[in-house]
């Protein structure tokens, strides 16, 4: 019976100790606490009706213990190039992209003619501010030299274009976009970027047209769209330049207006337009979406009825007239 026991002990105990062994490994403890952290974001990010059983706020402090375990474990001089991989991560997730940048330059350094690693270098050092533009322009300059024609090249000549334009360097910017649009047409920031250029050149109708064909592809950039363009518009305005007093620009400059969050000056804009042709169905729609998006469904009715009146067949039209109380 004794020796059954210490038998089943052993075996007991040959399982563990791999389990213990792996509980206090700093690594596989700091991949738990990030999957906890993204599992939460995940959960946070999710559609309220969505079947997530528990919605805990993402914990930053998570990522923090990680860093602290990865460090433990040396990762930063590490030569693992899997654990260097999630570190990088890591740091990134904490918005720590100078120090990730560092990590990068020096896994390319010992990759020298790897144009990827050059490249994510280069966009770590543009994501870590106006200090990081000059290492990030010599990093990008290597990716591209490297590979000059792909479609990593085009991500690279439009990276360089951004730590360009944030650099109030316009020209090299609308080149370096260029660029990267001749490797990847539907490059959808390199596409948002040359639309602020054009709107800070007062090519408004170019610049809203090529906005309005990006369609949801623009959507995961709303924000730095919206960034782009508030400077942009401040910037055509600035030496007393307006819009030219005709339908089609005003109706794009209205557009402009909107996507960058300036709403009270959109919707002037669009009446503006909708008086220069009141038959523009379009713009009427969109001037009718902005009122209600203000509160003000009495005007906005009246203009959904004004577009129903030139162009009867729209349903969508027809049915928010309904929820408003209109007459169709």
């Amino acid at each position: 019976m004794r020796k059954r026991f210490w038998t089943v002990l052993l075996a007991v105990a040959g399982l563990l100790l791999p389990l213990l062994a792996q509980a206090q490994d700093p690594v596989s403890l700091a991949r738990e606490k990030i999957g906890r952290y993204k599992q939460a974001a995940t959960a946070a990010a999710a559609p309220p009706m969505a079947p997530i059983a528990r919605r805990d706020p993402p914990d930053r402090n998570d990522l923090l213990d990680a860093l602290g375990l990865f460090q433990s474990a040396g990762a930063g001089a590490t030569k693992d190039a899997g654990v260097r991989t999630e570190y990088t991560e890591l740091l990134e997730l904490l918005g720590y992209y100078d120090l990730s940048a560092v990590q990068l330059e020096r896994a390319a350094a010992e990759a020298p003619q790897d144009a990827a690693l050059w490249r994510a270098a280069g966009r770590a050092w543009a994501e870590s501010g106006p200090a990081g533009d000059g290492r990030a322009l010599a990093d990008l300059e290597k990716s591209r030299e490297l590979d000059p024609d792909s479609g990593g090249a085009a991500e690279a000549w439009f990276l360089t274009g951004r730590v360009q334009h944030r650099a109030g360097q316009y020209e090299a910017a609308a080149q370096s976009y260029a660029e990267a649009l001749k490797r990847k047409a539907d490059h959808a920031q390199a596409l948002i970027g040359k639309a602020a250029l054009d709107t800070r050149a007062g090519k408004l109708v170019e610049a809203s047209a090529a906005l309005d064909a990006l369609g949801k592809a623009a959507q995961p950039f709303d924000v730095d769209t919206r960034t782009l363009l508030r400077k942009a518009l401040a910037d055509f305005q600035a030496g007393g330049a307006k819009a030219p007093d005709d339908a089609a620009a005003q109706a794009a400059y209205a557009k402009l207006l909107y996507r960058a969050a300036r709403v009270p000056d959109a919707v002037a804009a669009a009446r503006r337009a909708v008086e220069l042709k009141p038959d523009d169905v379009d713009t009427l729609n969109f001037l009718a979406v902005m009122l209600l998006q203000a509160g003000n469904s009495a005007q906005a009715k009246e203009v959904y009825e004004k577009s129903l009146a030139v162009r009867p067949d729209q349903p969508n039209v027809t049915e928010v007239l309904k929820q408003l109380g209109g007459q169709r």
